[in-house]
This record gives structure tokens, sequence and C-alpha cells, in this order.
């Protein structure tokens, strides 16, 4: 037995822990402390009772005192360890234990001996306890804390003492197993502190960490507000400023005009009046672009199929775009419509193209064209341009990607400035033209780039509602206009599926467009049943006009069928002589007769 000083000093150092976790609950809140001081507290009597010479008691009491002190201890640790891992208390577990510890004690009490097997089974209560709690906590997610990892093995080490306890009854082993005991007692305590060391160091990494967050999320939004009002005012600037030149400038050109028409055609003033009237031409170019910076320019609402707008401008995409620079149109159909100015629409391609064209400077590269629906998070908008008062959601998208000489933070920043340019030569507003429009339409812009590695711009505009749209609203087809059908149009060169569109939109037809047989016919037999014609370009790479056409009657459907062709009749003739609803146009072809043929195929009134 120790004497009352070693005892004295042993429950001073449990005080002294004691107290630390107390107050470091009552600063940190963390509740893992306040059980571990419980648990400290709790394990007081079990020392007493092992180490104190003036506490005589019988071996069936001090078996009985042990076994339930052993068992709350336990439970407190559990609790301790179920918080460190954010898990709920097994309070079923705790429930079970306790009536095998009841047994345990009567069974102790009947048998009135104290075996090694006695004491073992009236701890085996308090250490499967114990053997849980060391385990959920090397499985849970502080397993890579020292402070936790400690914690965990010393509980192990209180098992194996504690078994090794209860086998070795003699006066020398449990004094060792005493004194190992109270050891690893004090060390639980001490891992505790170090675990809310830890615990403390990565709460103020972390709240370090969110105020930097928090800083960078300020300064953002103020230079987003500083450049939102400089945007704003220059608007202002540039839509009284355009105002005020058309107004001068219609005078020049309309003075300059009469002036021509007083002149004899010999006369060699009308070289110098031509020359003013050019640059005021020009001028007026200019006074329009400043009036679409300003967002304050004409424009014509309609319900636009951007891939459809975009297929339009292929031709004039690639006459922009040099021969060694590959461009790629990624175009799905069937997108939902957006509400806007076609022409506008326009604009902002060929401003991107242009300014991809410029960004490759030159060498080979690729620029792709791709549309598309994506669903816009508040990430993406924060860092967009133009997106103060967008909400997310789903957007349509236009966008334009280089294989450029990219740019930096600082490019970025200043990229829609009016005039901003890199090139030796200002060619006027830039892409700051794209901001009146982007505004007009309710959308915004997404930069994304690298220096040397190119750049991608994404223009993205709401998806008009089903509310907002009706059978009547579409492309060509005005309030009120009966619609004639609808029709598949397939053909492989983008000039002739333009035409063929523009003509049978302007007759009120609706269109899908197949930029190949193999889409066309992938298509057909998505939408079975929905179109009213199919026009069929007869020589389609990948899948054929004829392939597509037996295709659909050996499928059973007697859509009309109109398949076109350079050729002659007499070549396709043969595949479509004994169909009524088969019918045959040839290229070059007018647009009288084409339809003609169309409504001859559908049985409507002729064309006027």
């Amino acid at each position: 037995m120790q004497s009352a000083y070693s005892l004295a000093f042993v429950h001073f150092f449990d005080l002294v822990l004691v107290v630390v976790l107390v107050h470091y609950y009552r600063k940190l809140g963390y509740p893992f402390l306040k059980f571990g001081a419980l648990s400290i507290l709790a394990v007081i009597p079990l020392q007493l009772i092992d180490h104190a010479s003036f506490i005589d008691v019988s071996p069936l009491s001090e078996v009985a005192v042990t076994g339930a002190v052993g068992l709350f201890y336990s439970a407190l640790l559990l609790a301790c360890t179920t918080d460190l891992v954010e898990r709920v208390y097994p309070r079923a577990l705790l429930v079970a234990t306790s009536v095998m510890l009841v047994v345990a004690l009567i069974h102790l009490y009947l048998e009135g001996d104290v075996t090694w097997m006695t004491r073992f089974v009236v701890f085996l209560p308090g250490l499967l306890i114990m053997g849980l709690a060391a385990f959920l906590l090397m499985r849970g997610r502080d397993r890579e804390s020292i402070g936790s990892l400690c914690f965990a093995g010393l509980m192990v080490v209180a098992i194996c003492v504690a078994i090794a306890k209860s086998f070795y009854t003699d006066d020398s082993s449990t004094g060792h197993y005493g004194l190992l005991e109270v050891l690893v007692h004090l060390l639980i305590g001490v891992s505790l502190i170090l675990i809310t060391s830890e615990r403390t160091i990565r709460d103020l990494f972390s709240k370090d960490q969110r105020l930097e967050e928090s800083v960078e999320e300020r300064k953002r939004l103020e230079l987003q507000f500083t450049h939102a009002q400089k945007l704003e005012s220059l608007g202002l600037l540039a839509g009284g400023m355009a105002h005020d030149f058309n107004n001068m400038l219609t005078s020049i050109l309309g003075y300059a005009s009469l002036a021509m028409k007083k002149l004899p055609s010999d006369s060699e003033i009308r070289k110098d009046l031509y020359m003013v009237m050019s640059g005021a031409r020009q001028a007026v170019d200019l006074t329009s672009q400043m009036l679409i910076y300003a967002g304050k320019s004409a424009s014509r609402i309609e319900l636009v199929d951007i891939s459809h707008a975009v297929d339009d401008m292929s031709g004039l995409m690639r006459s922009v775009v040099p021969q060694k620079i590959q461009l790629v149109q990624r175009l799905p159909r069937d997108l939902p419509m957006l509400k806007g100015d076609k022409i506008q629409l326009g604009q902002v391609v060929m401003s991107l193209i242009a300014n991809a064209v410029d960004a490759i400077e030159g060498k080979s590269g690729v620029i792709e064209v791709s549309t598309g629906i994506a669903d816009v998070n508040d990430t993406l908008l924060r860092a967009s341009f133009f997106a103060e008062d967008r909400e997310p959601g789903a957007y349509l998208f236009l966008q334009v990607t280089d294989t450029g000489i990219g740019m930096n933070e600082d490019q970025i920043a200043r990229i829609f400035d009016p005039f901003y340019s890199e090139k030796q030569t200002n060619k006027g507003l830039g892409l700051s033209s794209l901001s009146g429009i982007v505004r007009q339409h309710n959308g915004f812009i997404s930069v994304s780039t690298q220096k040397g590695r190119g750049s991608r711009f994404g223009v993205y505009f709401p998806v008009i509602s089903y509310e907002e749209k009706s059978d009547n609203d579409h492309p060509g087809v005005q309030p009120g206009e009966r619609l004639q059908g609808r029709v598949l149009l397939a053909d492989d060169d983008p000039r002739i599926r333009s035409l063929m569109g523009s003509i049978l939109e302007a007759d009120r037809f609706i269109l899908t467009f197949a930029e190949d047989g193999k889409e066309a016919l992938q298509i057909f037999e998505d939408h079975a049943g929905q179109f009213d014609l199919l026009l069929l370009d007869c020589t389609m790479p990948k899948v054929s006009g004829g392939e597509i056409y037996r295709k659909v009657r050996s499928a059973g459907s007697n859509v009309p069928v109109i398949l076109v062709s350079g050729y002659h009749q007499e070549q396709v003739a043969q595949s479509i002589e004994n169909d009524p609803d088969a019918y045959f146009v040839k290229k070059p072809f007018n647009v009288d007769e084409f339809l003609a043929k169309v409504h001859e195929a559908l049985g409507l009134n002729q064309p006027v």
C-alpha cells in the first residue's frame, strides 16, 4: 500500500487535470472536456480503494465497487469519444452492460468467493464499453490526430492492465498493476488536453481562412460595384454623345449629298466631298457601336433558336477565319428558345470570332463555337461579368473557345473596357460593345483563360419559360398566323440548309435542322410522328437521304419525303416512283418551284 503522501500526490495531479479540463470547457465549449473531467473524478474512488491503507473493505465489496465505478468511468469515456467522432451515444449498449454487471454481482455474492474468473466477469462490462470507445476513436474522422491516437492507445492499455489485474491477485502484482493503472488514467487526461490544443489550432486556422475569404469576397464585391458604376457612367456618356453626334452627322451627310447634286459630274470638288461623306459614314458606324455599348440601340425582339442563328452565320464566320485556323461548330438541336434580337446576337458571335482570330495571331490553331443549355450556380455568377442581378438556374449559352495566347488577370479585368486593345492599332470599341447587347438580353459573360493556353468566352442568356412560349411563337411566324407544318430539314451544306430554312420559315413552317444523315435519322427516331415533312439531301455523309427514306418507309411511316439532289431526277426516280408520298427537287432551284413542291407534298394550297 502506498503512503498517504503518495496518494495525496496522485490525487493532486488528478484534481489539477480536472481544473484544467473544466477551465477549457468553460472557455471553448467542447463537450468531451466535460466528460473527461467527470471520468477523472470517477476514477478517484478506485484509487482510494486500491491504495488507501486506512480503507478496509472486504474482497467482495472491493470487486463490486471496482466493477460499478469502472463501468461508470468507461461510460464517461465513451461519451467523450462519441462527441469527438460526432456519433450518437449508444444508450442501448449502456443498458445491456449495466444488466450484465448486475447479473455478475449477483453471481459474485451467491458464490461468496473472489476468483480471477469472478473478477474478470465483473470487470467485463466496463472493458467492453472502453473497447468500443477505442474502436470508434480509431475509425473516426480524427484518426490522424496525435491526441486521438494517444487517447485510443491509452484506453487499449487500460483494458490490458485491467485484464492482467484480474488474473494476478497477489499483493505485489496488484501494487504494480495499480501504479500502472494510475499512470494510464493520468495520461488519458493529458491526451484530452492534447486533443483540445489540436482542435483549437484547427479552429483558429479555419477561422483565419474564413476571414481571408471574407476579405477577398468583400474586395471582389467592391471592385464589381465600382466596375458596374463605371460601366453605367460610360454607358450614359456614350449614349448622350452618340445621340448628339448622330444629329451632327446627319447634317454633314445631308448637306454633303446636296452639294454633290449641285456640282457638275466632272467637278474636282466631288472627290473631296466623297471623302467627307466616307469619313462621316465611318463616324456613323462608331456611334452605332457606342449605342450598342450603352444598351440603347434599336432592337427587334423575337424568339430565337440560338443554334439555328449561329448556323445561319457559318459562311460569314468562315470568311473572317483564315484557312490555317480550323473552325469547329457544335450546335445541338432542339434547344429552348431565347427572346432577343437576332442581328445583335450575330454581332456577339462575330465579335467573339474576331477576338479569337486576333488571339491566335496569324498562327495555326482551332476556334470552336458551341451552344447548349447549362445549370448556372452562384459560383459561376460570382466569377462572371455583368451578372450582378442574375439568378441561378437554366441558361442558354454561346461559347467560343480558341487556342490563342490567352490573357493574364490584368487583361481580363480590362477586356470589356471601351477602346481597350493589346494591338498596336485600335479598331473601335472592341469587346465592350458586347456588354450592352448582353445586358439588353438579361445575360452575362464568363471568361476562362490562361496565359499561353487559350481562352474561352461563354455568353449566357436566360431560357424562355413555357408560360412565355406558345405554338405560334417561332422565328418567321407572326402572332395570329397559322402554321403550315413541321419540317425536318437535313443537308450537310450550311449555305443550302440556311437558304431552304429561310424560305420555309418565311412561309410559316417550323423547322428542325440536321447537319448530316445520321443526325437526321436519330432525330426522326426520337421524335417519330411529330414531323409533317422530311426534306432530305441525297448525298449527305454518314447516311444518305435515300437510306433515310428507305429506313423511314421500312419503319411503317408514310410521312411525305422530298429528296433534294444536284443529279438528274432519273438517278433517284427508281427509289420513289411507286410512292405517292415521295418527291424530288433538283438543285439548283428557284424559290417558287421549291415552295410549290413543298405545298404539293403536304396537300396545301399553292403559294401565291
